[in-house]
């Protein structure tokens, strides 16, 4: 599963089956230990720590209540920390929670939870009432469930998986496997194969060192010094000429201005980054000691470091980044690797309903020609859904440069066409920085009171709060996000939540080194690479975007998209026309609902807040 609606969905379905069946089936919602942990929840050092960290901190807490148990102790729960608060880790010893795990009735718990099929988070509101660690007790009762859902890590992060198959007492040839939403699996696989070395880690690293005094390796710099060196190297090169967000490194660039700068050999560099690794290690184990995070940056940068020569092509490319961050990656570019485990799977069943062109994403993952391709047509009446597309304008890059007039008038158009849709209406750009010139350029004053837009720097939870704002307010009637976002991908707004879309442009990747060496491997392996890297990414954000309004066989709703290029698209768009007479198309499709429930487009006194 790729989010929290995802999981539910599937438990809700659970539970709709289960009332026809003669016995109750348990389904469990898997979650990350981090998201679980109710112990160290409060703790601002924690905060940024890894799932390694995290559960070297939960293993030696729970031998701590192991211990406690044979010694015959009591453990009991925390009081409740304030907001804000500042605690050490070092005053924490054991878990009650995990204590209340040991000490459960598993036979009635089991009994419970399959007859009520609670969504993760009810799960975890019944544990946190119970002072049950939430994490500990999913464990315990995964072998009693016939279906488990999880995130994507849980499966193919290669430890957290065999973690998850020994908790289920199968094998990986004993799984029938599921993955939902199934177009974001080669991406993902891609970036869980990425190796990054940011900038600022190395800069951590130097830090970590000089505080403890620094380390002086083998006929070489000190630790400091060559860390220092690290972050030239990386700076210098991220400010070469060329150098937007990101660009491809020549063979062997970064190893030989750095040996070039310190003064080594291959061999002598292999021999410090082993030293700083054991540095490092000693440094975890000397903090877990302590009963603090056991981190070391010296350790994950060194690590890093070490692998950074066996990741070469055809696999990977090795690109230096400015943007979002400055750092060297060594950037995946075969997803069949690490999907390897999908393939060993007893069967496995992908859906989506933007998985189309099969063949790409089947090729991706290495399926092989005997995997079995399906498309399945939409059960939703088709009537219910009308697609349209504007054939003057065009987000166009070329023009969108050329022209200066055109980010105003595709400003004033969205005002004319939102004004036309008398319903609750979500426009989704291309890309942030489109969405706030074009606000700028007039649509921010153009805006109804009551506008919802979607930012970057808006944190999981507000934004959560303003779309949920959105759906309840009965004035409420537009909605400003970015396909492939956070809310065009990963909400659903079903009845009359949300009854048109307005998809501004086309939806095509950002431009980028990474992007275009994707390209040629692609090209290489199948000959389309151009439809596979680019058109098939455009098509899926579009069909995502649009699927938002339609959400069951009752739902109707228009599309609209801003953009000449449409027809390109028209095979996965039927029944695309012209935008002609919108406001007697809205009238036809909306009925009486089309006379006066929206709030007119009034001047403002500027953009939204967002």
């Amino acid at each position: 599963m790729r989010t929290h609606a995802q999981e539910v969905q599937v438990l809700n379905e659970i539970r709709a089956i289960s009332h026809r069946l003669d016995h109750p089936v348990l389904a469990l919602g898997l979650e990350g230990r981090q998201r679980r942990c109710f112990l160290l929840e409060g703790i601002a050092e924690m905060k940024g720590a890894t799932a390694e960290e995290h559960g070297k901190l939960c293993a030696d807490r729970k031998r701590a209540t192991e211990r406690s148990f044979e010694e015959g102790a009591r453990l009991d729960p925390p009081a409740e920390l304030p907001e804000e608060r500042a605690v050490d880790l070092t005053d924490l010893d054991g878990c009650a929670y995990y204590a209340r795990v040991h000490q459960a009735d598993l036979d009635a718990l089991t009994d419970r939870f399959a007859t009520r099929h609670p969504s993760p988070r009810e799960f975890d509101e019944f544990c946190r009432s119970e002072n049950l660690c939430a994490y500990e007790l999913a464990k315990r009762l995964v072998p009693r469930a016939r279906v488990v859902t999880a995130p994507y890590a849980f499966f193919f992060h290669p430890h957290i998986r065999a973690s998850l198959l020994q908790w289920m007492g199968v094998t990986l040839d004993r799984v029938d496997l599921v993955i939902d939403e199934a177009h974001n699996i080669p991406d993902q696989l891609r970036e869980l194969a990425t190796v990054a070395l940011p900038l600022e880690s190395v800069r951590r690293a130097r830090a970590e060192l000089i505080e403890r005094g620094d380390l002086e390796l083998p006929e070489g710099p000190g630790g400091a010094r060559f860390f220092e060196v690290v972050a030239q190297v990386i700076d210098r090169l991220s400010e070469a000429p060329g150098v937007e967000e990101d660009a491809i490194l020549p063979p062997n660039a970064f190893e030989d201005a750095l040996l070039t700068e310190v003064g080594g050999t291959s061999h002598r560099l292999d021999t410090w980054l082993g030293a700083l690794a054991s540095w490092g290690e000693a440094l975890r184990e000397e903090r877990r000691r302590q009963r603090r995070l056991p981190r070391s940056w010296v350790h994950t940068v060194a690590l890093t470091l070490l692998s950074w020569p066996q990741l070469e092509p055809p696999g990977y490319v090795k690109v230096v980044t400015r943007q979002p961050r400055r750092a060297l990656e060594a950037y995946a570019l075969d997803a069949s690797g690490p999907a390897e485990a999908v393939r060993a799977a007893h069967l496995s069943v992908h859906l989506s309903g933007t998985l189309a062109p099969l063949e790409e994403y089947r090729d991706a993952l290495g399926l092989g020609e005997t995997a079995r391709l399906l498309t399945v047509p939409s059960h939703f009446p088709p009537e219910h859904r009308r697609l349209l597309f504007d054939p003057e304008l065009t987000t166009r890059f070329e023009e969108l440069r050329s022209d200066p007039s055109l980010l105003p008038r595709l400003a004033d158009r969205l005002a004319e066409i939102l004004q036309s849709l008398p319903v609750k209406t979500a426009v989704f750009f291309p890309s942030f920085d489109l969405l706030e010139r074009v606000l700028a350029a007039g649509l921010g004053s153009m805006l109804p009171p009551g506008a919802v837009v979607e930012s970057r720097r808006l944190s999981m939870g507000d934004l959560w709060r303003s779309v949920e704002g959105f759906k309840k307010d009965p004035g409420g009637s537009v909605l400003l996000g970015v396909t492939g976002g956070r809310i065009a991908e990963g909400i659903d707004f079903p009845d009359e939540e949300l009854e048109a879309v307005v998809v501004v442009g086309i939806p095509y990747p950002r431009p980028s080194a990474k992007r275009e060496a994707l390209r040629r491997f692609v090209d290489q392996r199948t000959g389309k690479g151009w439809a596979y890297c680019h058109d098939a990414p455009a098509q899926r954000a579009m069909l995502q975007a649009l699927g938002r309004m339609i959400r069951s066989e009752n739902d109707r709703g228009i599309g609209i998209i801003v953009d000449r290029r449409a027809p390109t698209f028209a095979a996965a768009l039927p029944g695309l026309e012209a935008i002609g007479d919108l406001d007697g198309k809205a009238r036809s499709f909306y009925g009486r609902r089309a006379h006066g429930t929206t709030p007119p487009v009034v001047p403002a006194t500027g953009p939204p807040k967002h």
